[in-house]
């Protein structure tokens, strides 16, 4: 890709855009309008599995007890307070007193118990149920005071799950365990803690939310408008108005820096852009053909030609700034790819099919410079673009070949690497969507998290990159810098690291007057 095919890109987009139907754009008072970088599931509470742009919309609508800011600090939000006991197994969370649902009825302790105790039950649907695999039970001894408590010591327990969105007990407490992840309650989430309100969502269009006036500060902005689109259409909406916030490509920036009605922000990403290999499948089972697709590819010039710089070339799952030294940096060797391939017994005939959801101009890029490398060492590769719809049920059935995809928070605490590396955690049990297995990095990573001695901590960290490192559990790729143009009439944004990422503090913005 390249910068001068911008101009032209652009142009296009915002002519298609100006024939689509739906709400004005940014620059009435009062409303602001914000990209989503993909179309929404359409399931906006915390039993789906994770979707960027349905965790954007529900951090406007809903809140944890706890939230990660745009620094990777775990910040309190409905909880006051939170204390790790001395021996890491007792979690206890203080609330805020005198909150409310949007609906008006009491926000207590009895609504964080419901919604843990349903995150942690397989049998309502619970996509990250795994995640409480270490927890021996919770309780609310009065209205403002919530407890986890853990099996084993567990540091990294609050960092796992205490973010989690609380759902209305007084809503959704009758509805019967097995059929609350499916209840049409999460298809229009009208009630909950957050500074704004579902209104609507028109699917391909945008998803409308307004504000809560029994949010617990005053919200300034009556109405925002998340609308769905490629990201060239977004920065063309940025330049005429139609958008106020949004993630940018790189290939975008000369662009967007033209733009005087816009700043731009810029914050290194907590996630990372990967290819999920389904170890399902005996020919990715032999990490002998992992490893040689990562020697095929080269992913240094992916980063410089594709993202002109804007990213961190990726080497293990663990957050760029908390990997060790000395990792195997896997550079560009297409002829060790071969030798690999052929030792691991690949066969030439096979095609293996690599799908995505396409609009993100950077990862539509990778999809075709990775089947060309590939075919290049001997590897037939079948692109196949897909909506995020199709991606669950390519997970159920185990079908799908390649996955490329991005996302995560790796960066708050390094426990979280667990949740896609652990044998106990394979989809649909935990979020380990390649279905990879090695019991010594389980063992490691379950014994770093347990100790509360940071520099114990970290060396045990350093030994499990380093052994996730070998195993080349994932095909990583890169981390994106997140990059994000705002309008200037809006104040108080803080762009909250890659696009993926649930926005921090909404309530907080306001539109200049």
């Amino acid at each position: 890709m390249a910068r001068r095919f911008a101009s032209a890109a652009l142009a296009a987009a915002a002519l298609a855009l100006s024939a689509c139907t739906g709400p004005a754009g940014g620059g009435a008072a009062g409303t602001v309008t914000v990209y989503l970088y993909q179309e929404p599931v359409g399931l906006f509470g915390p039993l789906a599995p994770a979707s960027g742009p349905d965790v954007q919309v529900m951090s406007m609508i809903d809140e944890g007890l706890l939230a990660i800011d745009p620094n990777y600090d775990l910040k309190p939000v409905l909880a006051s307070d939170y204390r790790i006991s001395a021996d890491a197994k007792t979690l206890t969370f203080t609330l805020r007193k005198n909150l409310k649902w949007s609906d008006g009825a009491p926000f207590t302790s009895a609504d964080v118990l419901f919604t843990y105790q349903r995150m942690a039950d397989r049998k309502s649907g619970s996509a990250t149920a795994g995640n409480y695999r270490n927890v021996a039970g919770f309780s609310a001894p009065d209205p403002s005071t919530f407890v986890i408590e853990a099996k084993t010591p567990d540091v990294g327990l609050a960092a796992l799950i205490g973010t989690v969105y609380i759902m209305p007990k007084h809503v959704l407490g009758d509805v019967p365990v097995e059929a609350l992840a499916k209840h049409p309650f999460f298809r229009k989430p009208v009630v909950g803690m957050g500074p704004y309100r579902f209104a609507d969502y028109q699917s391909s269009q945008y998803v409308h939310v307004t504000r809560n006036d029994n949010y617990r500060s005053p919200v300034s902005i009556t109405d925002i408008y998340l609308k769905p689109m490629a990201s060239d259409v977004a920065t063309a909406q940025l330049g005429n108005g139609g958008i106020d916030i949004a993630s940018y490509s790189p290939t975008d920036q000369d662009t967007v820096a033209g733009l005087g009605t816009v700043d731009t922000q810029q914050v290194q990403g907590a996630g990372f852009v990967r290819i999920a290999l389904n170890q399902t499948k005996p020919y990715f089972s032999d990490v002998r053909v992992r490893q040689a697709f990562l020697y095929a590819l080269d992913r240094k010039e992916l980063v410089d030609k594709v993202l002109f710089g804007k990213a961190a070339v990726q080497n293990s799952d663990f957050a760029v700034k908390n990997a060790p030294p000395g990792l195997n940096e896997y550079a560009y060797d297409p002829a060790k790819a071969r030798q690999l391939l052929e030792a691991a017994g690949w066969d030439p005939n096979r095609t293996v099919v690599l799908q995505w959801v396409p609009g993100q101009r950077d990862r539509d890029a990778t999809a075709t410079i990775v089947q060309n490398q590939l075919k290049a060492v001997g590897v037939s590769v079948q692109l196949k673009q897909v909506q995020p719809t199709q991606i669950t049920p390519s997970l159920n059935d185990k079908s799908y070949d390649m996955l490329l995809y991005g996302g995560g928070n790796y960066a708050a605490d390094s426990s979280s690497v667990h949740a896609i590396t652990a044998c106990s955690l394979r989809y649909p049990t935990g979020a380990n969507q390649n279905f990879f297995c090695d019991a010594k990095l389980d063992e490691v990573m379950v014994r770093a998290n347990a100790t509360t001695d940071q520099a114990k901590r970290k060396a045990l960290y350093d030994q499990a990159a380093r052994i996730e490192n070998d195993a080349a559990d994932l095909m990583w790729l890169y981390s994106p810098y997140g990059l994000w143009a705002v309008n200037k009439r809006i104040e108080n944004f803080q762009a909250p690291g890659s696009q993926e990422f649930p926005f921090w503090a909404p309530g907080t913005w306001k539109v200049q007057r």
